[in-house]
């Protein structure tokens, strides 16, 4: 079965890139933003285009014809050379592919209907466009990715692609015999879908400056993402956000002056050795140096929780502008934060 992701995932990769073509066609230029977003009623419900039960519907004695018919809606996945021969041969074998299949039956059973989906993503579209006005609200789409773990969204400015097969429970077999470790599947839920969707889109805002890569710019570029959920996101536990269990979660809380005590113990805030540093921020069953019932991406959370303080000192800050500062150092000197203080 690890053939079949890696082939798969191969040629959705290539269909995906068409979405970035079509973004860069959309971009706007960026205009500043003076207050924080609040709430307010979405004047544009989000509709999603549900690409896999059009795709698994056509007759595929008949593949060409059929997708003909598909490429108005779904040309950000067909693209405009889908009538190569090739390419339909490679849409042909997907569609037969055994592994495939029980993946799209399965995403069938589990989400027959997406109203709670296109619910909270206009909820958090609405926030959104409120902090930057110039942005679009996207299209939204939904597939099946063939288990592309890495890549459970794509976002490219004006689309958006859910891969439904990753959110199907923890208790698939499919991810097992795909050799999925137990840690990744334990955020394969209904649960994680709406996280997911912003933490694509906070790939997009978060900036970055690549001359900075301390442990304490990598926690609090990933803490800045996270803050962008509990904004976007304000009725979604904070365990969903992160990706940690309930008891992760409490471990972390409970350990925040230890974790804190062994980043400077061991010099690592200001490090810029990947060997040090790469352990804090990488996803894994645990975090190396720690009790091996804590949670991976130790140095996220406290980033996550310096952001936070940080946000509640500084005053009048909007998201956007927590979002374009790569300063690391002034943003933890302004949090004063102290571990496992609210």
């Amino acid at each position: 079965m690890k053939k079949f992701l890696f082939r798969n995932k191969l040629l959705f990769l290539s269909l995906i890139a068409v979405f970035a073509i079509q973004s860069c066609k959309n971009k706007s230029s960026e205009r500043a933003t003076s207050s924080a977003p609040e709430a307010i009623t979405p004047a544009n419900q989000i509709v999603i285009s549900r690409y896999e039960k059009a795709l698994f519907a056509l007759n595929k004695d008949q593949l060409k014809q059929g997708m003909a018919t598909l490429t108005p809606k779904f040309d950000f996945f067909l693209g405009s050379q889908w009538q190569d021969t090739m390419n339909i041969l490679r849409i042909y074998n997907f569609l037969n592919d055994p592994n495939v299949k029980d993946l799209y039956h399965l995403t069938e059973q589990k989400y027959p209907d997406l109203a709670f989906l296109e619910k909270g993503l206009t909820d958090a579209f609405s926030i959104y466009l409120q902090a930057y006005p110039e942005k679009h609200q996207p299209q939204i789409f939904t597939y099946v990715s063939g288990l592309d773990v890495e890549n459970p969204v794509y976002f490219f400015d004006t689309a958006m692609a859910i891969g439904l097969d990753l959110f199907l429970g923890k208790d698939v077999e499919a991810y097992v015999k795909a050799g999925i470790p137990k840690y990744k599947i334990n955020n394969f839920t209904s649960d994680n879908i709406l996280p997911q969707c912003m933490m694509a889109v906070s790939d997009h805002i978060v900036r970055v400056d690549q001359n900075r890569n301390t442990l304490l710019d990598q926690m609090i570029t990933a803490g800045k993402a996270l803050y962008f959920l509990d904004v976007t996101l304000p009725g979604v536990k904070d365990e969903f956000k992160i990706g940690y269990s309930s008891e992760q979660l409490a471990w972390s809380r409970s350990n925040e002056s230890n974790i804190w005590a062994f980043i400077i113990e061991n010099n690592l805030l200001f490090s810029s050795d990947a060997q040090g540093t790469t352990k804090m921020i990488t996803d894994a069953p645990y975090t190396a140096g720690f009790d091996v019932k804590s949670p991976g991406r130790l140095g996220a959370y406290m980033g996550w929780q310096i952001v936070r303080a940080y946000m509640k000192e500084a005053g009048d800050i909007s998201l956007k502008q927590l979002m374009e500062d790569t300063d690391a150092q002034h943003i933890l000197k302004i949090s004063k934060f102290k571990p496992g203080k609210d």
